[in-house]
């Protein structure tokens, strides 16, 4: 009588279109009163019904795989994500999908236990993975289930009871002034890795950030860079300003004057992707070895890990924001500058002189 009566005001609300949002209710009520799998799946099977008479929509997450499919596709639609970290988040769905046997993968949201999701994270030390990736991946998972939870798919989240790793950070290093012009030494026969370089040292940009720039960006009369930033662009929907240092103007001025809208920097390097052996991040790499610049490297690792190399060419961010830093530039002005959203971010980019210490001791009165 007490399921019958379950069932009964689940007709109610489909006929109100309110059933969506009671779903979970009466399903949790229903188990707690039977512990039985069979009225479990004919209450399922019910509200299946109810809710596609009523609304055209079927029960979410009874099929675990197409939850994640379609997790992804929202992301996807609602153009907030940057493509890069799409396909990470697509990586670690898939890896977590292989991992669980076939049956499983096909269950429902609801079904998936949080010993499912540690022995994942483990797989992931288990090939070589740092414990940041591991983490990330757990993450990525609890925003999926979060996401179930919100629809009320199901009443917690799995995932956060998974306890994240200890990490270890494997820190990006500036480059240091002659570093800086031992690679622009090395990159005189290509002038377009001149200018990737200063516009990274002098302005903070990302790889692509920098490799995809047009004329449309510069305002030579007004000295000033406009562009808006692939990582965070489509989160804030805000371009970023930031004033031309006189080296960038000078290499603006010596190039070859060209009257077409919207034409590329740096035409070489324009649309080619971060990775791949003939990728911008590799063949800058390229360019550090040719500089005969020695690049400290991370813990050696097995499987499938890779080596974390600490220099590249976002330490050329580094480099900017930590040279504004050593040139006592307030930190609200680097923020703004570097585009960082906290605190806690901006400081892993800074790396202080010993000089700027010994003047901040020097300015304490002595007591002898």
């Amino acid at each position: 009588m007490a399921v019958a009566e379950r069932w009964e005001k689940a007709v109610q609300l489909a006929s109100d279109w309110e059933l969506r949002n009671k779903q979970q209710k009466i399903l949790d009520d229903v188990w707690e009163l039977t512990k039985s799998l069979a009225t479990q799946r004919i209450t399922k099977r019910l509200l299946n019904n109810l809710l596609s008479n009523s609304i055209g929509e079927e029960l979410k997450g009874e099929n675990f795989q197409k939850f994640c499919s379609d997790w992804l596709e929202g992301k996807k639609n609602s153009r907030a994500t940057a493509e890069s970290t799409l396909r990470r988040y697509k990586s670690i769905i898939d890896g977590f999908l292989a991992r669980l046997p076939e049956k499983r993968r096909c269950a429902s949201v609801s079904s998936m236990t949080v010993a499912e999701i540690e022995r994942f994270r483990n797989s992931e030390i288990q090939v070589g993975k740092t414990a940041g990736t591991a983490n990330f991946g757990v993450k990525v998972l609890r925003a999926v289930f979060n996401t179930a939870r919100r629809q009320g798919v199901i009443s917690t989240n799995p995932a956060e009871a998974v306890e994240l790793l200890l990490e270890e950070p494997e820190e990006r290093l500036p480059f240091d002034e002659e570093q800086i012009k031992a690679l622009l030494a090395a990159a005189k026969g290509d002038r377009q890795w001149i200018g990737m370089v200063l516009f990274a040292v002098h302005a903070g940009l990302r790889l692509t950030d920098s490799a995809n720039l047009t004329w449309n960006n510069i305002d030579l009369a007004g000295r000033t860079l406009t562009f808006r930033a692939k990582k965070t662009g489509k989160r804030t929907k805000k371009d970023t300003v930031i004033a031309l240092h006189q080296d960038i103007v000078n290499y603006l001025d010596s190039l070859p004057v060209n009257d077409v809208p919207g034409q590329s920097l740096f035409p070489s390097l324009a649309g080619r992707q971060s990775g791949s052996h003939a990728g911008l991040s590799n063949t800058f790499n390229r360019l550090i070895q040719k500089a005969r610049i020695r690049v400290p490297v991370g813990a050696e690792k097995e499987g499938k890990g890779r080596r974390f190399q600490k220099l590249g060419f976002h330490s050329l961010r580094h480099s900017f924001i930590s040279r504004l830093a050593n040139s006592e530039v307030p930190v609200d002005l680097r923020r703004m500058l570097a585009g960082h959203s906290s605190d806690q971010i901006h400081r892993r980019y800074v790396h202080l002189d010993l000089s700027l210490q010994e003047k901040a001791i020097g300015k304490l009165p002595s007591v002898l």
